[in-house]
């Protein structure tokens, strides 16, 4: 009984995990931003067009390239 509750659990986190893979914000295509400002600049007023376009909100993160990169997301 232990161990088929163990396996349940186990599933369980794991389809957790996929559904949230599947709703992971999208990176707006093209180059990053020398700057935070212009990357907010196109967040703020852009009209996307592709995945997560019908997203409710964005965010800009800085690379390891030390570009920002805009994301679209639903959170």
């Amino acid at each position: 009984m232990k161990t088929m509750m163990i396996a349940t659990l186990a599933i369980g986190g794991f389809l957790m995990a996929s559904s949230a893979v599947a709703n992971a914000d999208s990176q707006v295509e093209g180059g990053g931003y020398a700057t935070l400002a212009a990357c907010q600049a196109d967040g703020s007023g852009g009209q996307f067009t592709g995945p997560g376009a019908d997203a409710t909100s964005y965010y800009c993160n800085q690379g390891d390239d030390g570009l920002y990169y805009l994301f679209l997301t639903n959170n």
